[in-house]
């Protein structure tokens, strides 16, 4: 069975490939082709047409999601911690692309190593302008913080897309698991906007290396925040494979077993956030918690009032629940005579 599948891959690689180039054709000659349909008409000038242009909106789905340039310095620096101990890393993904990755050490007296969280930030700016909210999370959650810059964010080489956002989450755990100097049962997600979908994904495919998940003010879906920015009628009856980036949190939370929080400021202007209480609803953790702020808007939730005794709560809980299973296993593992 094992060729078939083979042939089909390159069979559809071929298919995307003659696709990719006759839409790249279509686009050069748009104008010609316009042109030449005011002149002489006909269903095939007008047939390339359209699929010129709806190539063209398809490609253009990038830049209405993905803002590496904002402000106009994020890709040119990159603000760095001082005064607390810190890592700057450069990893490889899988397909060869180069990240920045930013690493905040928790230092205490306390025996034992602290958590960590890998934080995935949202579309736009870069790690170093996450810099204050991280080092809070180090202070108040007494936690290890790996910050991850995407492909095409600050230093990173490579240009953002859905999937490769999901290759540089794996490469960015695989990193930290990698660490001697982390405990990998004690590795937790946290995912702000865009982040959060990402968190979710990686969430999924890793259930046994992810300890819990933290997700705030995120989204259902591409499609879902689709139809509520543009909710003329078309936008909602639109197909999913218009759309080039999906990112379908709502079907892969379902697979998020782990411990989960759900941050949701009610004052967010972008996301609805019905749609974090949806996500919350979808969750099919037995530990999870849903902390709501009223004043919390979509970037700056984290400045409310509670909100890092929520984070903090939910950690703790983590922990407790994490040392009973430990000496469960260690009892368990005792053989008396």
């Amino acid at each position: 069975m094992e060729k078939p599948w083979r042939l089909w891959g390159v069979i559809e690689r071929w298919l995307l490939a003659i696709g990719s180039w006759s839409w790249s054709v279509c686009r050069i000659s748009l104008l010609a082709l316009i042109l030449t349909f005011h002149l002489y008409g006909g269903f095939l000038l007008l047939g390339l047409i359209l699929v010129s242009i709806a190539g063209i909106l398809y490609k253009f789905q990038d830049v209405l999601l993905y803002f590496p340039d904002q402000p106009s310095s994020s890709r040119l620096y990159v603000p760095v911690p001082t005064g607390v101990p810190h890592e700057n890393i450069f990893i490889r993904t899988r397909d060869g692309v180069r990240l920045n990755l930013i690493l905040l050490r928790y230092t205490s007296e306390n025996p034992g190593p602290a958590p960590t969280i890998i934080y995935f930030h949202g579309n736009a700016g870069n790690i170093g302008h996450r810099i204050p909210n991280a080092l809070l999370m180090l202070v108040h959650l007494k936690v290890n913080v790996v910050l991850v810059d995407y492909r095409g964010y600050g230093k990173s080489e490579g240009e953002p897309s859905e999937e490769g956002l999901y290759l540089d989450a794996e490469a960015a755990l695989d990193h930290v698991m990698t660490r001697p100097d982390v405990d990998k049962t004690k590795v937790i997600l946290f995912g702000r906007s865009l982040g959060g979908a990402v968190a979710v994904h990686l969430a999924s495919g890793n259930p046994h290396r992810v300890a819990a998940i933290i997700v705030e003010n995120t989204f259902l879906s591409i499609p879902h925040m689709a139809s509520t920015l543009f909710s003329f009628l078309p936008m909602r009856y639109l197909p999913l494979c218009c759309y080039k980036n999906k990112f379908l949190s709502y079907r892969q939370i379902v697979q998020c077993r782990m411990p989960s929080l759900f941050v949701s400021g009610l004052s967010d202007q972008l996301i609805p956030p019905v749609m974090m209480k949806q996500l919350y609803e979808l969750s099919p953790a037995r530990t999870k918690r849903l902390a709501v702020f009223p004043d919390g808007t979509h970037n700056d939730t984290w400045q409310c009032q509670g909100y890092f005794t929520a984070l903090e709560q939910f950690i703790k809980e983590l922990l407790k629940s994490h040392a009973q299973e430990e000496t469960v296993q260690s009892t368990a593992s005792v053989t008396i005579i």
